[in-house]
């Protein structure tokens, strides 16, 4: 489904009105889902190299989010494949920024997503690539490696989502809406992003009334949506190159993303899973 609109998107709106009228037919999709997975595979070396090494170079941004050395050569090398397989595309990073020449389609990077967990030594990180149809806003292709894991998630709205050889589908049910032990699990991100996002309160509210709520955060979260474990994660406050990739699989595997712009500016909310588990929680929290 299009999601709601964000600062980022009006922002692409105003700035770059029109984009040449190129659409990508399956096969083509699947040539640049594969470049994409060359892509996030080149990433692996440096990532895993510096993970749980003696200095992985943490420093702060300006925002307080931390980065590593890992990020910025994790970020280079997929770049490094993108431009030689697609000249034609933009991309847009977490650590490089935007190479934008009012192109159609664009590379959305965020080379580590969870260097909290990285930067602990705790394996539940990954890189998360997507390619956007800036005309439709929406993405067209997802990836989701979680490289210490050996697990590959990918996939989009026409081409399915897979792990491996393993298709991917979303099943809804009933177990959805009941208590207890049989209930489905839901994850959220930390509540230190909940009072960031300034959804502070909303956080007790899904510890009062979920009693299988567990903290399962970052791209580890959105991918075991994906896989079934959770029925769903609600995960406020997020950039754009946080969900990217997510929403496309999310799509191929016929799950439900809901989204709304997040007070922290710029961010966005979102909850995403099991169609009627993310109905049933926007309801709970009133977003």
């Amino acid at each position: 489904m299009p999601l709601a609109g964000t600062s980022l998107q009006a922002l692409r709106r105003l700035v770059l009105p029109c984009y040449p009228l190129t659409m990508l037919s399956t096969d083509q999709l699947r040539e640049h889902l594969q470049l994409g997975l060359r892509a996030v595979a080149a990433a692996e070396e440096p990532i895993l190299r510096y993970f749980r090494s003696q200095d992985i170079g943490l420093i702060h941004k300006g925002d307080g989010s931390p980065v590593t050395l890992a990020d910025k050569a994790a970020e280079a090398a997929i770049r490094h494949v993108l431009r030689a397989g697609t000249p034609e595309f933009d991309i847009l990073g977490e650590e490089e920024g935007s190479l934008d020449r009012g192109r159609r389609h664009r590379w959305v990077i965020d080379p580590i997503d969870g260097t909290i967990s990285f930067s602990r030594g705790i394996p539940l990180f990954g890189s998360l690539l997507a390619l956007e149809d800036r005309e439709e806003e929406r993405s067209l292709l997802g990836i989701i490696n979680l490289p210490a894991l050996g697990e590959t998630y990918s996939g989009g709205p026409a081409l399915g989502t897979w792990c491996g050889e393993q298709r991917l589908t979303i099943q809804d049910s009933s177990k959805a809406l009941q208590r207890g032990h049989e209930a489905d699990i839901i994850a959220a991100g930390d509540p230190l992003w909940f009072d960031q996002a300034g959804v502070g309160d909303d956080y007790a509210v899904l510890l009062k009334n979920n009693r299988l709520l567990r903290g399962y955060t970052d791209c580890f979260g959105h991918a075991m949506v994906l896989r079934g474990g959770l029925g769903a994660v609600v995960d406020p406050g997020l950039s754009f190159w946080d969900f990217a990739a997510t929403t496309a699989l999310i799509e191929g595997a016929g799950g439900a993303v809901w989204s709304r712009p997040s007070l922290l500016e710029g961010s966005t909310d979102l909850i995403l899973g099991k169609p009627s588990l993310v109905e049933h929680l926007r309801i709970q929290l009133g977003w």
